[in-house]
């Protein structure tokens, strides 16, 4: 005997992108998540429902029109105009990726237009920089002479020092 599919095959081509994240957020509280983890969801629900737009008919999101939303500047910087942190607008771009997982997974639509595990940017876009090893290591530019004057007196400080016989 075969296994039926969890997922539904029916979809809803009439769903909004705001009747969504109300269900997805539902689905949240349903399954006993914090309130304050259902908040900042809804907070960041609110800025693709701002740049998407919340009568948007979830059928007619595409991967570029995802693409293009998670390189936005609602996205990707602060209301001053600063650069958010890449944690900030990792979650944004995450929230709404699990959104619509959440869709495709309880029949709401048939597919989402976007990879369940990582993030749709525009083609030519510029891809995260490749972290170092260690987190939070500070890199600074310098000159040969300041490099070698540098090591210098990290040799000085870590050799012992000579004792007279």
């Amino acid at each position: 005997m075969a296994r039926k599919s969890k997922i539904s095959t029916t979809t809803n081509p009439d769903l909004t992108l705001s009747s969504l994240c109300e269900a997805y957020l539902a689905s949240l509280a349903e399954r006993g998540q914090s309130e304050g983890t259902i908040f900042s969801y809804r907070m960041e629900l609110a800025t693709a429902r701002a740049e998407l737009g919340a009568d948007t008919k979830v059928a007619d999101l595409t991967a570029e029109r995802i693409a293009e939303f998670n390189v936005c500047d609602r996205v990707m910087r602060k209301k001053s105009g600063k650069p958010k942190a890449e944690p900030s607008f990792l979650k944004t771009r995450r929230t709404l990726r699990l959104c619509l997982a959440f869709a495709e997974q309880s029949g709401l639509i048939a597919k989402s237009p976007v990879d369940a595990r990582k993030d749709v940017l525009p083609v030519g876009a510029p891809e995260k920089p490749k972290k170092g090893k260690r987190r939070g290591a500070l890199v600074l530019e310098v000159s040969q002479p300041e490099a070698e004057a540098a090591a210098d007196v990290a040799e000085a400080m870590f050799t012992a020092p000579e004792t007279a016989a």
